[in-house]
């Protein structure tokens, strides 16, 4: 039996091109049939489903402001006609085999939200510091190997969930991951610890790949040390202690002193934030 997918991509701000080549790996997934939910927050744009060639899967693009990430995300989990729900970030390709690995890996009784492995789409060679395992994370990369293994979280470029399975109200947390263009994170790590709150399991396909396309401006330290904040600010707001993705390794402790900084004003940013609201 084919199975029925709604994937899902949302875009902020950025440029046409980018987005398209999202658009056309999604439309060009192989052994799925669904549906395609684009939401388009640049409302001047004129990017529309015209513009692309529908397989199995039909394109819709639905164009209006969104105040997140997560409020894309929540919007296509109420809109999306089938429970099987694959996101993608915009500017991640995935391969032609993506969501049926995916969907496939979502049918296990046991597993409301699945990762797959992201991979790296560097623009030019990749800067030194990107051999540091912690701030892959903030490149959303993840590779774990080619299996099928339980993980505590997913990470963000491409990912996906059993709508069926989780209560009708569960939803990622708007308050957490991108916003206004800032970037703000959490979101997934939130969403998959509730998840599991429900006895369910997060698992890793490594079957399931996308690429990630890393824009020329990221490979900056600057953006870099602007992440690491978000990073923080995301951490104190849901409590308890850092958990990268892998083991750190030496390239982690010989870039800590660069990292680490950044990352602790952004904690101290997200205590201070929680304090006002507690005091109200």
């Amino acid at each position: 039996m084919i199975p029925k997918v709604t994937i899902t991509l949302t875009r902020y701000a950025e440029p046409d091109a980018l987005v398209s080549r999202a658009i056309v790996g999604a439309l060009a997934q192989e052994g799925v049939s669904g549906e395609i939910l684009f939401f388009d927050q640049n409302v001047s744009s004129t990017l529309s489903v015209s513009d692309f060639k529908s397989g199995t899967l039909t394109l819709k693009v639905v164009r209006g402001a969104l105040r997140s990430l997560s409020d894309a995300r929540n919007a296509a989990i109420g809109q999306a006609r089938y429970d099987t729900i694959l996101f993608l970030d915009s500017d991640a390709v995935p391969e032609a085999g993506w969501a049926k690995a995916m969907a496939e890996t979502l049918s296990h009784p046991k597993c409301a939200v699945a990762g797959s492995r992201i991979e790296p789409g560097w623009p030019a060679p990749p800067p030194p510091f990107a051999k540091a395992r912690a701030l892959l994370d903030q490149y959303s990369l993840l590779d774990l190997g080619r299996e099928r293994r339980v993980v505590n979280k997913v990470v963000g470029a491409g990912f996906g969930m059993d709508r069926a399975k989780l209560p009708k109200n569960f939803k990622f947390d708007p308050d957490l991951g991108r916003r206004d263009g800032r970037l703000f994170g959490g979101e997934e790590t939130d969403f998959c610890k509730r998840a599991q709150a429900l006895g369910y399991e997060v698992q890793y396909c490594g079957k399931a790949a996308v690429t990630h396309l890393i824009q020329p401006e990221r490979m900056a330290w600057g953006w870099i040390a602007k992440r690491m904040i978000y990073a923080g600010y995301g951490r104190a707001q849901q409590g308890g202690a850092p958990s990268p993705s892998r083991t750190l390794e030496l390239a982690d402790y010989l870039f800590m002193p660069f990292y680490l900084p950044p990352y602790a004003a952004g904690w101290a940013w997200g205590r201070f934030a929680k304090w006002r609201e507690r005091s109200g």
